[in-house]
C-alpha cells in the first residue's frame, strides 16, 4: 500500500512539475521592484501572537463549537465584527452593515413515516439504508425499477460515459459513490460531488436514486447513520424559497455496502465483478432486475444565521470596480456526542484558525501605505460543514456584481503543525492564478507540490469550490509535508493521522501543538497572491482548455 501511494504520488509530481515548468515561462519571475518595500514592511508587522490570540478566543468552550443559529455563533459573529471595525474594513452589505443575514432550512427524516422495499424485501432503517430528507414535501414516494449505472458519471470530456445507451427514465439509478481512479484529481473530486451525479441523474430522466459506497466499512456506514440524525441544511431566501436543487429525485437513498451483493443478485452481474471493473474505471450499466419502493417523511425547521462582509476599497480609478474575494468559515458542529469525555467541538483548526489568518490577512492589507489597485472583499461565512451553504449563499446574493468579483482566496485549517517549507496550491492547475502562486511562493522560498491524496477530493470540500461552481477562478492553499532537518517526524502520515484521530472531533481544541510562525507564513503566501491579483492590470482567467473554465467558466 505505501510503497503504491508513493509511486502516485512520483506520478503526480511529475505532471504537476511539467505544468509549473511550462508556467514559469509566463508568469512574474519575482515580486514587482515598487511592491517589493511595501512587502518587506508589512510582512514584518504580521503577529503570530496574533493570530493565536484569535484562535483562542473562538475555539473557547465559551462558544460552545460555534454551530449556525447558536448563542455560540452569534457571539463569535460579534468578536468577528468587532475585529473587522478595529482593523478598518467598511461595511461590506448595503454599506452600512457587514451582517448578511441567512436563512437555513434544517430538514430531517422522520424514521417512522420512511420505507425502503427491494424485490419486495423490507430493509431497516439505518441498518440497511438511509435516506436524504425531500424538501419541498412532508412525504415523497416513488416506486420503479432498478437500474445500475456504474459510478453514475457521463464525462465527455474524459471519454467516459456510465450511461451508454441504457434507457433510465421514470427509474431509480443505483450508483457507487466516488469516480473512477483514472481521472484527473481535481476532474475526480468533481465528478465524485453528490450534486453532479444528480445533476446528470435528473438530465437522463430518474425518478430517484440509491447511492453504494465502494470503500464502505462497518465502522464507517456507523458514523453515516449517526450523522444523519442531524439532519440535512440547504439556504433558503427570505421568502423560504429553496436554493437550487433536485426536486425531481423523489427519493435519495444511501444502501449499506453489506447488502449490495443481494441487490445485484438477479441480474446477472456478479458485485465483485462490478467492483472491479469499477475500479479499473470501466463504464458500465444493465438493469438490475428488480424494483423498488421507497418513502420518505421530511421535518423542517428554520435556522436563522449570518455571513459576514467588509471592504477594502480599491485605489485605481477602473481597477477598484473589481474585487478579489477571500474567505474563512466561521461554524463548527457546536455540542454533540462525547468523545474522550468532551462534547463541545471546538474546531481551533477548522476553522478559528482560517478566520484568525484571514484577519490577519485584512490587517496587513490595510497597513500597506497605498491600498491595493483592486478592492479586496473579506468574508467570514456560514455553514461550511453543512455544505459550503454559506460561500454558496454569498456568490448567489454577491454584495458586489458577481460579474466584478475576479478570484477568490479560501482559508481553511491550511495545516501549521509544522513549519511550511512548501504548498498544494488546489485550484492552481487550472488558471492564471498559478503565475501569482508560483510568484509569492518563490519570494517565500517555498515549494510548490500537487495533491497528495486524490481520492480525498479535497478540492470540492472547501469555499473556494463555490466559487468555481460560478466560473471564478479559486485557490485553497494547504501546506506540504516537506520539513526541516532535524525533524525526525514523517509529516505525510502525522498529518494524515490528524484527520483520523483529531479532525471533526471535540479534541480538535487549542491543546494541539500549533506552529504559529508557520501560520504567519500562511498568511504572507495568501495577502502576497491576492496582491498581485489587486495590482496585475488583466484579471484572472482559466487557463486555454480547462477542464473547469470550460464546463463553467468564461476563459475571456
Amino acid at each position: 500500500m505505501y510503497s503504491k501511494t508513493r509511486q502516485q504520488l512520483a506520478a503526480l509530481l511529475l505532471g504537476l512539475t511539467v505544468f509549473y515548468s511550462a508556467a514559469r515561462a509566463q508568469s512574474p519571475a519575482a515580486i514587482p521592484a515598487y511592491l517589493q518595500p511595501e512587502v518587506a514592511a508589512v510582512f514584518g508587522g504580521i503577529s503570530p501572537d496574533s493570530i493565536r490570540t484569535v484562535m483562542s478566543i473562538l475555539a473557547s468552550d465559551s462558544l460552545q463549537g460555534r454551530q449556525p443559529g447558536t448563542h455560540g455563533f452569534a457571539m463569535a459573529s460579534d468578536y468577528v465584527q468587532s475585529k473587522f471595525k478595529a482593523i478598518g474594513l467598511l461595511p461590506g452589505v448595503g454599506g452600512d452593515s457587514y451582517i448578511q443575514p441567512v436563512l437555513f432550512k434544517k430538514a430531517t427524516v422522520v424514521e417512522a413515516g420512511s420505507a425502503l422495499q427491494v424485490g419486495g424485501v423490507v430493509l431497516t432503517y439505518g441498518q440497511d439504508y438511509l435516506l436524504h430528507p425531500y424538501f419541498y414535501h412532508p412525504t415523497s414516494t416513488v416506486a420503479a425499477q432498478l437500474v445500475f449505472v456504474g459510478y453514475g458519471i457521463y464525462a465527455p470530456e474524459l471519454k467516459y460515459d456510465d450511461y451508454g445507451n441504457i434507457d433510465v427514465k421514470g427509474k431509480i439509478v443505483v450508483y457507487l459513490d466516488q469516480a473512477p481512479a483514472i481521472f484527473p484529481s481535481n476532474e475526480r473530486a468533481y465528478f465524485s460531488s453528490p450534486a453532479t451525479k444528480y445533476a446528470e441523474a435528473v438530465k437522463k430522466g430518474a425518478v430517484g436514486v440509491i447511492t453504494v459506497s465502494l470503500s464502505g466499512t462497518a465502522a464507517t456506514w456507523e458514523a453515516a447513520a449517526k450523522r444523519a440524525g442531524q439532519g440535512t441544511y440547504r439556504w433558503a431566501e427570505a421568502s423560504g424559497q429553496l436554493q437550487p436543487d433536485f426536486p425531481e429525485l423523489k427519493v435519495v437513498a444511501a444502501l449499506n455496502p453489506a447488502r449490495a451483493a443481494a441487490l445485484f443478485s438477479s441480474s446477472g452481474h456478479d458485485w465483485q465483478s462490478v467492483v472491479e471493473k469499477a475500479k479499473a474505471g470501466q463504464p458500465q450499466s444493465f438493469p438490475l432486475g428488480i424494483s423498488a419502493s421507497l418513502q420518505v417523511t421530511t421535518s423542517l425547521v428554520d435556522v436563522k444565521t449570518s455571513n459576514l462582509v467588509g471592504v477594502i476599497p480599491g485605489s485605481d480609478p477602473v481597477l477598484k470596480s473589481q474585487y478579489i474575494v477571500y474567505a474563512a468559515h466561521l461554524d463548527h458542529f457546536g455540542i454533540g456526542s462525547p468523545v474522550k469525555g468532551d462534547s463541545i467541538y471546538n474546531g481551533a483548526h477548522d476553522n478559528a484558525s482560517g478566520v484568525a489568518l484571514l484577519l490577519e490577512i485584512a490587517r496587513t492589507f490595510r497597513r500597506l501605505p497605498t491600498t491595493p489597485k483592486r478592492s479586496v472583499i473579506i468574508t467570514i461565512v456560514t455553514g461550511e460543514e453543512l455544505g459550503l451553504l454559506g460561500s454558496d449563499y454569498f456568490i448567489n446574493h454577491p454584495t458586489v456584481p458577481r460579474k466584478d468579483i475576479v478570484a477568490n482566496l479560501a482559508l481553511d485549517m491550511p495545516f501549521f503543525f509544522h513549519p511550511v517549507l512548501d504548498i498544494v496550491p488546489y485550484g492552481a492547475v487550472h488558471s492564471s492564478l498559478s503565475h501569482q502562486v508560483e510568484a509569492a511562493a518563490g519570494y517565500l522560498g517555498l515549494g510548490i507540490g500537487p495533491d497528495p491524496f486524490p481520492e480525498q477530493v479535497v478540492f470540492i470540500r472547501s469555499d473556494h469550490y463555490s466559487f468555481i461552481r460560478k466560473g471564478i477562478p479559486a485557490l485553497f492553499i494547504k501546506s506540504g509535508f516537506k520539513t526541516v532537518v532535524g525533524d525526525t517526524v514523517d509529516r505525510s502520515r502525522s498529518d494524515v493521522d490528524w484527520r483520523k484521530t483529531t479532525y471533526h472531533t471535540p479534541q480538535d481544541d487549542m491543546s494541539q501543538a500549533f506552529d504559529f510562525d508557520a501560520a504567519a507564513t500562511h498568511v504572507k503566501l495568501n495577502f502576497l497572491i491576492g496582491l498581485l491579483v489587486c495590482e496585475e492590470k488583466e484579471r484572472p482567467t482559466w487557463n486555454k482548455g480547462d477542464f473547469f473554465g470550460g464546463r463553467l467558466g468564461n476563459s475571456k
